[in-house]
Parts: structure tokens; sequence; C-alpha cells
């Protein structure tokens, strides 16, 4: 009886498991178990032979290719050889790509010069072959007109005709100098010193761009009363009360800034009337006001 057979078998282990398929099953001694034919650990045993590894062998030893008893050490790769990225590369493939898109790029240059060259169709071509005419003869002989080149395209604009400003009056302004035969700057008012777009004030902006400098010049012309205000107004523990006057800002009082501004210009024009009547007194502004209007009426 064998070693395998002295074995207790497990009842729990089915039969399928234990016992080889029929296909797989070897011929083997009647004394001999699978284990004892196989051997694991015959690469570990010691053997008497002696095998020279610098010899070429099948899994062992230098794998180079010998010719006549003789290595080729021309495939012996040293430790630059190895770590080459371009080791081995062809640049055959790469040069029949670039030979191939030269070759395109070259017929699309002499296929647009042929279609610039000839722009006609090919009836009009046909034509020139049946009177024995070159197309080159037939253009010499075309003479220039001088009206062409008088010719305006319709999108010529001319420069002075985009300054065209309306005005309220319906009436129309050219900024175009006839003297010089030039245009005016057409930016002019547009842009400042620093070439930076400034638009043109007109209307209520205008007149609150004028409002505004008036603010400012009142605000400066009140800013010494302040101050002195201001250092005059110190409480009982020595503490400094800032005086604020709101009035001088546009900001917070346009209304009242815009009374103002119309208060002055009526102070101005009643100061205006006053001096020209105190030198019309002086003067004899009777006599004079009296020839003016007989002359505005055409008595005299």
């Amino acid at each position: 009886m064998s070693k395998q057979d002295k074995k207790e078998l497990n009842p729990y282990i089915p039969k399928y498991i234990i016992s080889k398929p029929w296909y797989n099953e070897k011929e083997s001694g009647p004394n001999e178990s699978s284990e004892e034919i196989t051997d694991y650990l015959a690469h570990q045993r010691k053997t008497s032979e002696i095998v020279d590894y610098s010899l070429p062998q099948v899994g062992h030893g230098i794998n180079d290719e010998t010719k006549d008893g003789i290595r080729n050490a021309s495939n012996d790769e040293n430790y630059d050889t190895k770590r080459d990225r371009w080791f081995g590369y062809s640049t055959e493939e790469w040069l029949a790509k670039v030979k191939n898109w030269n070759e395109k790029n070259d017929i699309k240059i002499i296929h647009a010069r042929n279609e610039a060259d000839d722009s006609d169709d090919t009836d009009y071509e046909l034509e020139l072959n049946e009177l024995g005419l070159d197309r080159k003869d037939v253009m010499q002989n075309i003479k220039e007109d001088p009206m062409e080149k008088m010719l305006r395209d319709r999108q010529d604009v001319p420069a002075y005709i985009h300054n065209i400003n309306s005005r309220s009056d319906a009436k129309i302004r050219i900024e175009y100098d006839p003297k010089s035969r030039l245009a005016k700057d057409p930016t002019k008012g547009i842009l400042n010193d620093k070439n930076q777009f400034v638009k043109k004030l007109e209307g209520d902006a205008k007149d609150l761009k004028t409002l505004q400098t008036f603010a400012w010049d009142l605000n400066k012309k009140n800013e010494q009363q302040r101050k002195t205000a201001q250092a005059a107004s110190v409480d009982e523990t020595g503490a400094k009360v800032n005086v604020t006057d709101g009035n001088d800002s546009l900001e917070a009082t346009p209304t009242l800034m815009s009374i103002k501004e119309r208060e002055q210009k009526e102070a101005a024009k009643q100061k205006s009337i006053a001096k020209r009547r105190k030198i019309l007194d002086i003067y004899g502004g009777d006599k004079a006001d009296a020839d003016a209007n007989a002359n505005a009426n055409g008595l005299k």
C-alpha cells in the first residue's frame, strides 16, 4: 500500500476534490508516487558537474551571438547606451513626413499663383486662342483711362465729413479750414494731452461742469474762514471740534449751489449795468442813448 493510501481520508471533503480526473492521471510505477517523481528542490542540489558560464547557453551565461566561435561584441550595451532614449532611433520616417509636407506646400503655392495669374474664365481664354492672341499682348495694348484715378470709391469718405456736427440752431458746422485746405484735428476736444478719451460736454453736462467749477472756487474761497472757525472752536476739555460746511459741496446741496451760482451771475450783471450807467452819466449818456435809438430807427 502506498503512502497516499495509508493517509486517512477526510470524509468532509468531496470526492471530486480528492480524486484526480481521468484525463490528468499520468502513468507511474507500481510503488512510485507523484511526490517522489517530481523533485522541487533539484535546482538547489549540489552536482559534481562544472558549468562554464562564460559560454552562451540556453538560460545560462552570456546571451551574445557567436560566429565561428568568436563572440560578437557589437551588441554590448554599456551604462550610457542602456539609458539613451534615442539609441537605435531612425529619422527616415520623420524625414519622409517632412518631404511629403513640403511637396504639398509647394503644390498649394503653385496653385495659388496660377489662380492669381489666370483669373478669367476658360471661355475667354479659348476665344483668345482661336483669334491667335496672347493675353499678355492684349493687356499691353489696353490704355489706362485717366478718369479711373479721379473716381472715388463709395466707401471712401472724406475726413472733414466725419467732423460734421449739427448745432442746436439747425446749422451745420464743418471742421475744415479752406485756407490751408486741411481738415481740423478731429481729436481736439475729445482726446487730452495724455491721449485719453474726454467726451465733449454739451447741454446739461456743460452746465454741470460749470457748476462744479463754481463750487470748487467757492469752497476754496471759504476754506480759510473754516480753518479760523475750527481753530476757535475748542471745548472746555481742550478737544478740537471739526467745523464743516456742506453748503459748499455740489454733491451735498446741488440745489443750493445752483441758487448761489444764479445769484452770483445776477450780482455780476447788476454790477456791470451800474458801471455802464455811471460811465454814461459822466459822458452824457442820455444824449448818446437818444442818438443810438435814432440811428436804429433810421431817423437820421
